[in-house]
C-alpha cells in the first residue's frame, strides 16, 4: 500500500471515528457505564498511542537537529574556504596549509519507493 493511500485511509477512518463519537455524544451514550475491562483496554490503547506519539516526535527532533549540525559544519567550512581565498587574493602567503576538519560522511542509502 502506498503512503498516499494509507494517508487517505487514515484520514477517512479519523472522520468516521469522529462522526461516531459525535453521534454517541448526541444520543447520550455514557462510556462510564461500560464494563471495567473494556475501559482498561481503552486506557492502555491511549497510553500506547501517547507513547508512539512521543517516539515519533523524538525521532523528528533528532533528525532536524542532525541536519542543523551538518549545515553548521558546511557553513563553517565554506567560511574557512572564503577566508583562504581572500588571503590568497590579497597576496598574503600561507606558511602551511590549514588543517581541515570535514564532517562525518554517512553512507548513501538506496532509493526507496513507496
Amino acid at each position: 500500500m502506498r503512503a498516499t493511500h494509507l494517508g487517505a485511509f487514515l484520514l477517512g477512518l479519523g472522520v468516521a471515528v469522529g462522526i461516531l463519537a459525535g453521534l454517541g455524544l448526541l444520543l447520550g451514550l455514557e462510556p462510564a457505564r461500560l464494563p471495567a475491562a473494556l475501559l482498561n483496554v481503552a486506557a492502555y490503547k491511549l497510553t500506547f498511542l501517547a507513547a508512539f506519539g512521543l517516539l515519533a516526535a523524538g525521532a523528528v527532533v533528532r533528525r532536524y537537529a542532525g541536519r542543523e549540525r551538518t549545515r553548521a559544519a558546511f557553513r563553517a567550512r565554506a567560511n574557512e574556504s572564503l577566508q583562504q581565498t581572500a588571503r590568497h587574493a590579497s597576496g598574503e602567503l600561507l606558511a602551511a596549509p590549514p588543517e581541515r576538519s570535514d564532517p562525518p560522511v554517512r553512507a548513501a542509502e538506496p532509493a526507496r519507493r513507496s
